[in-house]
């Protein structure tokens, strides 16, 4: 792995010159330096930074296909307000154009499976948005009321339908479902000693979140914002692109290193 000392234009011509040749062709451990040495990330996390709405936007393809009902079953669900349970939701199968399906799993608190059906369909075309990547372990939806955090992990994604309001009405929803996708896809298989490295080189987190939970927010905080350099360009600005440059350039090259081609990359001249 290439690595950069921290500084100034040396760093960041560096690191372009790298970039632009690409272009071409939760909680803390022992070995990890204390958050006092750690200087101060630039944002406190990154599903809250200003004008990064649009990573992934209304209008994008979507690859979600279709929705079918299946037979009702018991299921253990998780849910934020009371933890385990195990419940008989509304059960569907949604399917995908690359071929994958997700069981989507309801609360009956939604009381019938049309209105759980108008519920799911919400966040399908969403989820579809997503590079398929993220979507590749993901084997589960749980849909829940509630104003409580989404999440990720455990071959699932978790929603509380409140809190997907919420993100809709602030345009951030498709950023929120890549931090989760993040934990459920990317987690098992990038804390490694390679992203530690990348870590200790970059001697910064993108986020305080990320900071204050090295081991579990970490990559989910710094994938979005690779996803949004290295394939949206366009759609952030420049001065978080150049954030994201100097705060994280080797874990750029471990993201570089790891996910080849997860679509079609943009020149990092069109980041206008």
């Amino acid at each position: 792995m290439v690595q950069f000392s921290r500084g100034g234009s040396v760093l960041k011509q560096s690191l372009l010159i790298t970039l632009l040749s690409v272009f071409l062709l939760g909680c803390s451990t022992s070995s990890e330096q204390p958050v006092s040495q750690v200087p101060t990330p630039p944002y406190k996390g990154t599903l809250w930074i200003p004008n990064t709405f649009e990573i992934i936007k209304e209008s994008d393809p979507t690859r979600f296909d279709t929705l079918t009902k299946i037979s009702d079953n018991p299921r253990k669900m998780f849910d934020r307000r009371n933890g385990w349970i195990t419940v008989t939701p509304f059960l569907f199968e949604a399917a995908f154009t690359d071929g994958q399906s997700i069981e989507v799993q309801v609360n009956p608190e939604f009381e019938s499976a049309e209105i759980a059906r108008e519920i799911a369909l919400i966040y399908l075309g969403p989820i579809g948005k997503l590079p398929a990547i993220l979507r590749q372990d993901v084997e589960t939806i749980w849909l829940h009321k509630g104003k409580e955090p989404f999440g990720g992990g455990n071959n699932n994604l978790l929603i509380h339908h409140e809190k997907g309001l919420e993100y809709i009405r602030g345009g951030i929803l498709e950023e929120a479902f890549l931090h989760e996708a993040s934990h459920t896809s990317l987690d098992p298989y990038h804390y490694n000693s390679k992203w530690e490295a990348a870590q200790k080189a970059d001697g910064n987190f993108i986020s305080t979140y990320a900071r204050d939970y090295p081991t579990s927010e970490d990559v989910a905080e710094s994938f979005p914002m690779y996803y949004a350099l290295r394939y949206k360009p366009s759609r952030i600005s420049n001065s978080l692109r150049d954030t994201i440059i100097d705060t994280i350039p080797n874990r750029i090259i471990y993201f570089d290193e790891n996910f080849a081609d997860l679509e079609a990359k943009l020149p990092l001249s069109t980041a206008h």
